[in-house]
């Protein structure tokens, strides 16, 4: 008598797996009925209504195919010497050639009178024959027909050696678990979020019923639960981790009298705009509770997040505490301290700034000072972070750019005091579906307003081909007392940076332009080159700056006028965004013009026109979350964005503001300690695994 599928049984146990295969699936976290439960097709095929190939010219889809193999074999090409492997299907109707690039090891698999399932995109050769390139394919044998006919095939990822068949087989025994795999959902949040029940959509996902457009486009009610389930345990923890936070009262009152206020007033050099009041508003009241702030502040190019996040430090100054504001380079830490240093020249607070190319003098003098509490204000980099900065009493940590900094980093700077109030930034516009999926546990404050008096910068693309009107006008702009940035695409600045293209760029403007005074700027330079550089930039004494981005956040130069960003195909548009920000800031007419390869993809070019035609930053950042992804359109993975295998942020984002809603909810519903138990219920059933092609 065999034993009962139980959702715990290891998968050695089943029925054809053994040891052997059981050793293969574990490899690939496959180790329980379970997890063989969470391990979905990654396509379909509709055997019920098979298409003929002497239908596919009419077809422009992809199909499945089942036929037998009448001729097989190698051939290397003459273009590029591409190792080819032609096959001829034939099904009865007509006859398609079957080709694969560079995979030899085909030959020992595939042989002539064998039957075999075809997946792949039909399409007419330049010799007018019909072909279809790299398929995926299934060698069935003499009983599968009869097996598979007349039913959607779930098709799942390629493990080791394991056919596809065998591996249907397999996932088969698992589903007999379903009935005893516990729903981690109650009945009363199946309602809330309205999804079926889970053994219903893993049952279904296995073997969908139809597959229409509902369920091929990941909007059928099986995947609803299944992304709702992924969004749901995501903003539970983030809220949960919050909750705990907010359970322990911050040991410091913050108060804003009339005193601070007329303090505040002494120091703005002008008026704020309406986004800005508003904005303050918000984080004023967050500092006032008796929990600590957790608060994104988003604002595009020069909306003045800056002069924000000064008004909120001289509120915790005032109040007796300190202030620590972390910058991704020290370039924008010079910039930061510079800017801030002339607002608070008058004021008598202290301010200083701590970076990696500080002196052993310097940084034990300025620790001391922040040890015993004589510093009110200090700005830095990664240094900041390190066990031997520590505070009398920080009360606000300000991290800028953050998504160029890891959760671990700002974690960091975060534990140097007991609860102090977290105020994060970013230029980089976010997509408020992303900005829920990577920061669901902090409010969300935009600055969407522009101070009065910015100019709108015209935006041009032009080809190589151009490059000589471009410098032309370049040379001409100048001559009229204008300044350039002429950015090179060294995407990372790291230690092992090739700075060729940079290098050469910069003698070829330096031999094009004989009466400009012409300067380079990369990462690589020492943090006194880097000053003097950009201080000589500021003061007009250098016309083009030759550099990589990192100008691309905080550096204001009012008088440079003009970008021109080479290879533009190669940036990204949040990007191509940032450093656009970077002129525009003075009273010249400004532009911004990218220069692109004639080589650049189709694509590419109409990511640049787009980027031409739009001004607004969060129009950009929609996009270039579409083209790119999350992570990415971020600009680094390191930012924590999540990876959900069903949830699409883009797609889905009405879903992800209904997870955080209900999860915020179901934590005051319930109770914190009920909340975390249903978390960690959902934790082993939260990442439905996916198989991949």
């Amino acid at each position: 008598m065999e034993a009962r599928v139980v959702p715990d049984t290891p998968v050695e146990f089943l029925k054809g797996v053994g040891p052997g295969r059981g050793g293969l699936l574990s490899e690939n976290d496959l180790k329980t009925a379970r997890d063989l439960l969470y391990f979905f097709p990654y396509r379909y095929e509709d055997r019920r209504h098979p298409v003929r190939i002497s239908d596919l010219r009419r077809i422009d889809a992809p199909v499945t195919l089942r036929g037998r193999v009448v001729s097989a074999g190698k051939k290397v090409s003459p273009v590029k010497r591409l190792r080819i492997f032609e096959v001829i299907l034939d099904d009865g109707t007509g006859t398609i050639m079957l080709v694969w690039f560079n995979q030899p090891y085909l030959s020992d698999k595939i042989k002539r009178n064998q039957s075999l399932a075809i997946y792949g995109q039909p399409r007419i050769s330049n010799h007018g024959r019909l072909q279809i390139e790299n398929p995926d394919f299934e060698i069935l044998g003499p009983d599968e027909d009869s097996e598979d006919e007349g039913t959607i095939v779930p098709v799942y990822s390629k493990l080791a050696n394991i056919h596809p068949r065998a591996m249907r087989r397999i996932v088969g025994q698992a589903l007999d678990a379903l009935p005893l795999l516990r729903d981690p959902f109650p009945a009363e949040l199946r309602r809330r979020l309205d999804v079926i029940e889970l053994h219903q959509a893993i049952l279904r996902l296995h073997h969908p019923p139809e597959l229409d457009d509902t369920f091929l486009s990941g909007k059928s009610s099986a995947h609803r639960r299944m992304i709702l389930q992924e969004f749901f345990t995501f903003q539970l923890a983030l809220r949960l981790r919050r909750a705990s936070e907010e359970q322990k009262s911050k040991d410091r009152t913050i108060r804003i009298d009339e005193a601070i206020r007329e303090r505040v007033r002494s120091i703005l050099p002008f008026s704020l705009t309406g986004a800005q009041k508003r904005v303050l508003k918000e984080i004023a009241a967050d500092m006032q509770s008796d929990r600590p702030m957790y608060r994104l502040l988003q604002g595009d190019v020069g909306s003045g997040k800056t002069i924000v996040a000064l008004i909120a430090a001289v509120i915790a100054i005032e109040n007796g505490h300190q202030v620590a504001l972390l910058a991704p380079t020290e370039i924008l830490v010079e910039q930061h301290f510079q800017r801030l240093s002339q607002l608070l020249d008058h004021s008598g607070l202290r301010i200083a700034k701590l970076t990696g190319s500080s002196t052993a003098a310097e940084r034990r003098t300025l620790l001391a000072a922040l040890r015993e509490g004589y510093l009110d204000l200090i700005v830095g980099t990664h240094a900041l972070l390190e066990d031997a900065v520590r505070f009398k009493s920080l009360g606000l940590a300000i991290v800028d750019e953050q998504h160029r900094f890891g959760v671990e980093q700002r974690q960091r700077l975060f534990a140097k005091a007991a609860m102090p109030d977290i105020l994060v930034m970013t230029a980089t516009p976010i997509p408020r579906s992303l900005a829920l999926a990577v920061y669901g546990d902090l409010e969300l404050s935009v600055i969407d307003e522009l101070p009065p008096g910015r100019l709108p910068v015209k935006t041009a693309v032009r080809g190589t081909a151009q490059a000589s009107k471009v410098f032309a006008f370049i040379e001409e702009q100048a001559g009229d007392g204008a300044q350039a940035y002429i950015v090179y695409p060294i995407i990372e600045e790291s230690e092992k940076l090739d700075l060729k293209p940079l290098t050469a760029g910069f003698e070829m403007i330096r031999e094009r332009f004989p009466n400009l005074n012409v300067a380079m700027l990369h990462g690589r330079m020492s943090s006194r080159e880097k000053e003097e550089t950009m201080a000589a930039f500021q003061k007009g004494e250098v016309n083009l700056l030759v550099c990589t981005t990192v100008i691309e956040v905080g550096v204001d130069v009012p008088n440079a006028s003009i970008m021109l960003i080479m290879d533009a195909d190669r940036f990204g548009l949040s990007q191509l965004h940032q450093l656009r920000g970077r002129v525009g800031r003075g009273t010249r007419k400004s532009y911004c013009i990218l220069l692109r390869n004639e080589r650049a993809s189709e694509d590419a070019k109409t990511r640049l026109r787009l980027f031409e035609a739009t001004r607004d930053g969060f129009e950009v950042a929609e996009r270039d979350l579409e083209i790119r992804g999350a992570g990415d359109a971020l600009g680094t993975r390191q930012s924590g964005a999540p990876k959900f295998r069903f949830g699409n942020i883009l797609r889905d984002h009405q879903l992800m503001e209904l997870a955080r809603d209900t999860a915020i909810e179901w934590i005051e519903r319930e109770g914190y300690v009920n909340a975390r138990a249903l978390a960690l219920s959902l934790l082993p059933n939260a990442s439905a695994v996916a198989s991949k092609d």
